[in-house]
């Protein structure tokens, strides 16, 4: 049987087990599986009714034919019997073939299992889940969710009152605590927990669990708790204990799905959808959470949590040159490097801790703003890094001082991890490793092997205490401003978004991830500057500034500062101003190949190609951090191109290609390389190698082959241009009809019919486009181009006025530029060149582009040979 995951992260395994991810992969046939799996009543859904619900947007014959495709893509991937048909007008889901979680969850509830339901309750229907142009199904996804979430509030209540009535205290209260998480800004759920934990005598947690939610009610909604609340909470003030404190825990995995709240999305309402969902732990049976259970959930946060320095903010590059042991004299004394805490239990399944407490100093260090961090080796953020050597017993101060000296730190910090009973134990010395030292060594930190994360909050925060005294005592009470360590489940979510986003640049993707680790953990910054770089990436800048806003309300460190300073800029066009930002994160952390890369792109979109080159010669693509980067090699192919240094372009295309063999944007660059250097016949040759290469996030296949056609006609091969442009278009008919009728593939198509020459079919799609988006300055460009090529200058000039009024913030000189086009094709060189020129400086996206796209655009054939086009094109650095 088939079984098919949509609360919490959405998973479909076929009956051998295996995931199958190409109905995964397309977000409406997910869509379409969990309506027909979960809608109620259960039986046949008319196909009218599932046409108004999933393509609104089309009409009846083009719905229809989706919907077809859509069957047949379920049936083919998931199995031919799980659909079934009612005559020609009705369709159901087979529950003989597939199994649901949400319609087992139901079954469950209504049977009293009330402990089963709530092991199948992951989390919110389709958690993150969003398709667009889809109104009517967003409306029943946001009632079932909120259905099924008031079942399984309630069935956790009545599991917490009859533990309560049985006298299992600690079941109550995990219970309790539970459904309160599930519904996190409900008063109401608040007020019962709080009375609940009373009765059991639970004072501190009462008190904490209170506190935590006046703390996120003030900072969030500038409200406070009413009247009632505050009553019932100081009556429990008013109580004694009745027992004992280290009963006491914070809410762990177990405690807590991964369920989104309701409070507004950090985006702005941006759509955001999931295609690759969560994976579990690697145990395939859906029981009781073990302790063992548990420990390997922990562990696998803390292993992704060690994995990544914290995001941008403190990748590392690679190990600096070792300096002489003896030569304690060059040591900064505001240089800290968190050495190994090693992992001296005997328990081989505690490895990971080490690591994480390590990257938890860290992050302290690091947001304190008063030593600068030492880069004890290579990490990939969202990967497995260099693997940590293991220091010998009795050795790490040797290795310690070995590392400090070999980075140049004039402090350490080190320590072990050890087990006493059942919990474990944390040891750290602090050494000034230019007299040897020992600063201090702190008193032990115990904690719960199972739950962390308040022995680490002490740990950290005595640590960076001593470290910010030794370098300025005046500091030392600020120590503590780094607030509370994230939660481990919303550094999972980061993370997950990390790898998503960085290696794959799917940024859509990895977008749900980067939201839900910001609503677990509202003080969590680094998730929303993520969000806000991919928004900014892809062109939403509005949403860009939102989450400038919201960060603003948070303690940030100067780093991430100018991370989100750097994103702002880039939405304003401030190529400039980007650049030195850029800068300023590199001297920050010299070593952070990561922020190298981007302070290339910058000196690459800023006109500096060459200064791109110098230093992307330098980085490491083939590990550490580039290691899955395939656009490493599309910065340092651009700045070839740019140069004119075609040969050296061809050989970093095809590291890049061997690198990654399927990726759409090396063999893009390969296929460029080889149009500049005139050999078109070959390139004619591959164009059909497009369809098996997987698709790329951000440079779509109808583009790309636009490109390579322009690129050769830039070059002079006007026969194999044209020839490439003939077979785009072959390309385009090729599509299945829903791909035809997108608006990102009509467009595309029209502009690959005027650069074919076919005017009159450029027109025809142009004009339907701009009728529907009047204010889309890209379909009134090219309706401008079009009525000056024809001879219309009336028309022409009508579009170039009503360009002006198409100008808006962070639209970064886009109408300016069609502008340019219109009037580079009526013969107005001076002019365009001026037009060009302005859109520079308003950072037409980005100068990287904008010279790739002056150099081919067909519009300004004229310019070609025009001494200030060609000035204007000439790199500056």
């Amino acid at each position: 049987m088939v079984e098919f995951r949509v609360l919490g992260p959405v998973n479909l395994l076929g009956a051998d087990g295996r995931e199958l991810r190409p109905v995964l992969a397309q977000p409406k046939r997910v869509a379409l599986l969990a309506y027909l799996a979960a809608a109620r009543p259960r039986g046949f859904h008319r196909r009218d009714s599932l046409l108004a619900l999933f393509w609104p947007e089309l009409d009846q014959e083009h719905a229809r034919a989706a919907l077809r495709q859509a069957l047949h893509g379920l049936r083919r991937s998931v199995g031919e019997g799980a659909v079934e048909s009612r005559g020609d007008e009705e369709i159901r889901l087979s529950d003989q073939f597939v199994w649901c979680d949400a319609l087992a969850f139901d079954t469950a509830v209504n049977l009293a299992h009330h402990a089963e339901a709530l092991e199948l309750y992951r989390g919110d229907l389709l958690g993150g889940f969003f398709i667009s142009g889809a109104p009517e199904f967003e409306r029943w996804l946001e009632d079932e969710r909120a259905r099924l979430r008031r079942r399984a509030v309630e069935t956790a209540w009545t599991l917490a009152e009859s533990c309560r009535v049985t006298g299992d205290r600690s079941l109550a209260s995990h219970w309790a605590r539970y459904a309160a998480a599930l519904v996190r800004d409900d008063e109401d759920a608040l007020r019962r927990l709080v009375a609940l934990l009373g009765t059991l005598g639970d004072k501190a947690g009462a008190l904490q669990a209170y506190d935590v939610f006046a703390r996120r009610l003030a900072e969030e909604y500038e409200a406070q708790p009413a009247a009632e609340t505050k009553a019932l909470i100081s009556a429990i003030r008013s109580r004694e204990n009745t027992i004992p404190s280290e009963t006491l825990r914070l809410p762990g995995p177990e405690d807590r799905p991964a369920s989104e709240d309701q409070r507004p999305p950090i985006d702005g309402g941006i759509p955001l959808r999931v295609a690759d969902a969560i994976p579990e732990v690697d145990d395939p049976a859906d029981g009781e959470a073990t302790p063992h259970r548990r420990r390997r959930i922990w562990l696998r946060a803390a292993v992704a949590l060690a994995s990544l320095t914290l995001g941008i903010a403190l990748v590392w590059g690679a190990v600096s040159a070792a300096r002489p042991h003896n030569d304690a004299a060059v040591l900064d004394p505001t240089r800290v490097v968190v050495a190994e805490v090693s992992n001296r239990t005997g328990d081989t399944a505690l490895n990971a801790v080490g690591e994480l407490a390590r990257e938890e100093i860290t992050r302290g260090l690091a947001l304190t703003d008063v030593v600068e961090l030492a880069d004890p080796g290579a990490r990939k953020p969202g990967g497995v890094g260099q693997a940590t050597r293991t220091v010998p017993a009795g050795q790490e101060a040797a290795a310690a001082r070995e590392l400090a000296i070999s980075t140049g730190s004039g402090l350490a910090v080190w320590g072990a991890v050890y087990s006493r009973g059942d919990q474990i134990e944390f040891a750290v010395d602090i050494v000034d490793e230019r007299n040897g030292k020992i600063l201090r060594t702190l008193e032990p930190v115990r904690g719960d092997p199972l739950e962390p994360r308040p022995a680490l909050m002490v740990l950290r925060d005595r640590i960076m205490t001593v470290v910010t005294e030794a370098v300025d005592s005046r500091l030392a009470a600020s120590a503590s401003v780094a607030g509370d360590p994230p939660l481990y489940d919303a550094y999972t979510e980061f993370i997950t978004g990390v790898g998503i986003w960085y290696d794959g640049r799917n940024g859509r993707d990895a977008l749900p991830h980067f939201k839900r680790a910001a609503i677990m953990d509202s003080t969590f910054a680094l998730p929303l500057i993520w969000a806000a770089w991919v928004h900014q990436t892809f062109g939403q800048c509005d949403s860009t500034e939102a989450i400038a806003g919201r960060l603003a309300t948070l303690h940030l460190s100067r780093l991430e500062q100018i991370q989100i300073d750097r994103q702002m800029a880039r939405c304003r066009g401030d190529l400039p101003a980007a650049y030195r930002l850029a800068h300023a994160l590199v001297d920050a952390r010299p070593r952070s190949e990561v922020w190298q890369e981007q302070l290339a792109r910058d000196a690459l979109n800023f006109d500096r190609p060459r200064e791109a080159i110098e230093i992307l010669e330098r980085l490491h693509p083939e590990r550490g951090a580039l290691r899955g980067r395939a656009s490493y090699y599309n910065w340092l192919t651009n700045a070839r191109h740019l140069l004119g240094e075609h040969e050296q372009e061809l050989e970093v295309a095809r590291r890049g290609r061997a690198r990654f063999p399927g990726n759409l944007a090396p063999w893009r660059t390969e296929l460029v390389a080889l149009s500049a250097l005139g050999r078109g016949r070959e390139v004619n040759g591959r164009l059909n190698e497009i369809d098996a290469l997987s698709s790329d996030p951000i440079r779509r296949k109808a583009t790309v082959m636009r490109e390579i056609s322009l690129d050769l006609a830039a070059h002079g091969d006007r026969d194999a241009a044209s020839q490439a442009l003939a077979r785009t278009l072959a390309w385009h008919a090729s599509q299945p009809d829903t791909e035809q009728a997108t608006e990102y593939n009509r467009f595309e198509r029209a502009q690959a019919y005027y650069a074919a020459g076919h005017a009159d079919s450029a027109r025809a799609i142009t004009e339907n486009l701009a009728s529907a988006h009047p204010q889309n300055e890209q379909y009134a460009g090219l309706l401008g181009v079009l009525a000056a090529q024809r001879g219309d200058r009336a028309t022409a000039a009508g579009i170039a006025e009503r360009l002006v009024g198409l100008e808006r913030p962070y639209e970064r000189g886009q109408a300016t530029y069609w502008r340019a086009c219109v009037a580079a094709t009526l013969g107005r060189r001076d002019e365009a060149v001026e037009l060009l020129r302005r859109a520079l400086a308003e950072g037409y996206v980005f100068n990287s582009l904008f010279f790739f796209s002056a150099h081919v655009e067909p519009s300004f054939a004229t310019l070609r040979g025009y001494a200030p086009f060609e000035a204007l094109l000439r790199p500056k650095g």
